[in-house]
């Protein structure tokens, strides 16, 4: 999906349609990260979790060993793979202002 030229930017710049091959690999990187994020809250959900509700291990586990296994288990790769989704979306909106990258007027 191209847009149209639009100057409601922080910048004030006019931005033309991008070239279709490369609105189709942003499209292409994007659903790909995001894909990520979905397989991984997948993952969550069907090793950590029962009936939607976070199972910790053990029997009446302290708050800091909930902590630890939370970070463990789900936090730092959740947080990972938010950070790389975010990556690649701000990625893609630093290099669609490269001129080349649009279509010529």
């Amino acid at each position: 999906m191209t847009t149209e030229p639009t100057s409601d930017n922080d910048e004030g710049r006019v931005w033309r349609p991008l070239r279709p091959e490369v609105e189709q690999d942003y499209c292409g990187d994007f659903h790909a990260a995001m894909n990520a994020v979905v397989r991984y809250c997948r993952n969550v959900v069907n090793e950590h979790s029962h009936r939607g509700f976070w199972t910790p291990r053990g029997d009446s586990p302290t708050h800091d060993e909930l902590i630890t296994q939370a970070r463990h288990d789900v936090l730092t790769k959740l947080q990972l793979v938010l950070d790389c989704a975010e990556t690649v979306a701000h990625e893609i909106e630093r290099d669609r202002q490269r001129p080349h990258r649009q279509q010529p007027e």
